[in-house]
């Protein structure tokens, strides 16, 4: 859920960001599932960041770099599921394929599910994936991530953004991330 600068400060060195997302996430995640899992979430950072928002997302494309990316066979039967299940309208089967828990491994596809299920609009794209249960926070967080990286703040409603605990602060701190990535 937190490694999203990861995939903003090494959008273009997928080694690196893999090394770094491995070493941030072993603070909490001491299984190579969890961590393997915070490394797709940066990396999905890191293409929706490298695809410009005027270009239609190819989801295909985007499923096989992750698919390409992910370590172990596990991750990349839920890629492959993901991609399967994106006309799928039966919130219950998205959940029984993809999961809604706290462990990457039944979180981090179900975000990127999200992020391609809905990929133009932020808010209904966090919704969704809100509506799908479990892990609420952390599914819609992570595919908030992937949209935020993908459309810009703009993209985020206003609303929201008005209610924003700190938001000087954080809109300053995302400010000056963005300055050392770019």
């Amino acid at each position: 859920m937190r490694v999203a600068p990861i995939g903003l400060l090494y959008s273009n060195n997928p080694a690196k960001l893999r090394e770094i997302a491995y070493k941030s996430s072993s603070i909490t995640y001491s299984h190579e599932l969890g961590q393997e899992g915070a490394a797709l979430q940066a990396y999905a950072v890191a293409l929706a960041l490298n695809t410009p928002a005027d270009e239609e997302i190819d989801r295909e494309a985007f499923l096989l770099k992750l698919q390409n990316f992910a370590q172990t066979q596990l991750y990349k039967e839920k890629i492959a599921n993901t991609k399967e299940l994106l006309g799928e309208q039966d919130r219950a089967r998205v959940v029984a394929v993809l999961g809604n828990g706290i462990e990457a491994l039944n979180s981090v596809p179900t975000a990127i599910y999200c992020f391609l299920k809905q990929p133009k609009s932020y808010k209904d794209s966090v919704i969704y994936a809100i509506s799908l249960g479990g892990d609420t926070d952390t599914i819609a967080s992570m595919a908030g991530a992937i949209l935020g990286a993908y459309l810009g703040i703009e993209a985020i409603p206003q609303e929201w953004r008005l209610k924003l605990e700190n938001k000087a602060y954080i809109e300053d701190l995302a400010e000056k991330l963005w300055q050392t990535a770019t």
